[in-house]
């Protein structure tokens, strides 16, 4: 026991039993590129690009727009577009324009000299003006909307 305590002492070198330096120098092996810290640096970069990205799209998306039009503007602008559904049933043209002008909010002009003579007879899901062309087709006028 003694001569191996007298081999060790004199062969002994700080760091040379210490395994991790000694596996490296045999078989080549690397310590591991993903430590604590660059994990929690990652997780940290996720969470920073998920928080822009979320805000981007919020902004983007889910905002007002820019420049709202004033309440006049809008009613204007969304008088003749509005998609209702009206029903007649033998109707007169002055009852069909009527009914018009309270569904929609519009007037019809160029209304024919004798608007008594047409009756319609028509289901119509549509806006005011898609809704007085039609007319125009099936009775043969040439009726306008009016906003």
């Amino acid at each position: 026991m003694d001569k191996d305590l007298k081999f060790i002492a004199r062969h002994y070198r700080k760091g040379m039993f210490a395994v991790k330096p000694a596996l490296r120098r045999i078989k080549g092996v690397r310590s591991a590129w993903w430590t604590r810290p660059r994990i929690a640096a990652a997780c940290t970069l996720a969470a920073i690009l998920t928080a822009t990205a979320a805000i981007f799209v919020h902004n983007n998306y889910f905002s007002a727009p820019d420049s709202p039009a004033s309440p006049t503007e809008q009613a204007a602008i969304h008088a003749a577009d509005v998609v209702r559904i009206i029903d007649f049933e033998e109707a007169p043209l002055t009852e069909v324009v009527a009914k018009i002008r309270e569904v929609y909010g519009v007037d019809v002009t160029n209304i024919p000299v004798d608007p008594d003579q047409y009756t319609l007879s028509l289901h119509y899901e549509g806006t005011a003006i898609d809704l007085v062309e039609t007319i125009n087709d099936i009775l043969e006028t040439d009726m306008t909307v009016i906003e």
